[in-house]
C-alpha cells in the first residue's frame, strides 16, 4: 500500500471534517423539522441553516395545514464558519420546551425538541466518525 504524502493526508483530513460538519448540520436541521409538531406545517418548515449568523427567515403564514418543506442551505458547509439552525417564529420556543404546547411532537412526544439536543453530541460524533473512516 502506498504511504500518503503529510500534505495529502492533512487535506484529505480537512475534507473529511467539512463532510462530516455539513452531514451533521443536514442531519439535525432534517430531524427538527421530522420532530416538530404540526398543526399548518409552518413550524416544521421554519428550520433554517444560517452561516456565521442566525437565518431569521420564516415559512409563509398558513391558514390551512400544507406539507413541510424543509429549505436546504445553498452554500459549502465548511469548518472554517459557524452554523446557526434557527426557528423565529413566535411560538417556536413555546413548543420546543413548554409540554403543553410540545405535546403533537411527531418524533419524541412532547420531548421533542430536548431528545434531539440530547443526541447532539453522539450525532457530531457519528457524522464525523463516518467521513473519517473512508480517508485511507
Amino acid at each position: 500500500m502506498a504511504k500518503k504524502k503529510p500534505t495529502q493526508l492533512v487535506e484529505d483530513i480537512s475534507q473529511a471534517i467539512d463532510k462530516g460538519l455539513a452531514r451533521f448540520v443536514v442531519g439535525t436541521q432534517s430531524k427538527l423539522s421530522a420532530a416538530a409538531p404540526v398543526d399548518t406545517g409552518r413550524l416544521a418548515s421554519s428550520f433554517f441553516v444560517g452561516e456565521n449568523i442566525p437565518n431569521r427567515d420564516e415559512a409563509a403564514k398558513r391558514d390551512e395545514p400544507g406539507p413541510v418543506t424543509v429549505e436546504r442551505f445553498k452554500g459549502k458547509i465548511t469548518a472554517d464558519n459557524d452554523y446557526w439552525i434557527s426557528n423565529n417564529l413566535p411560538y417556536a420556543a413555546r413548543a420546543a420546551f413548554d409540554p403543553r404546547w410540545a405535546k403533537g411532537g411527531r418524533r419524541g412526544g412532547a420531548a421533542w425538541f430536548s431528545e434531539i439536543q440530547n443526541n447532539l453530541p453522539k450525532d457530531m460524533d457519528s457524522a464525523m466518525n463516518y467521513w473519517l473512516k473512508k480517508i485511507k
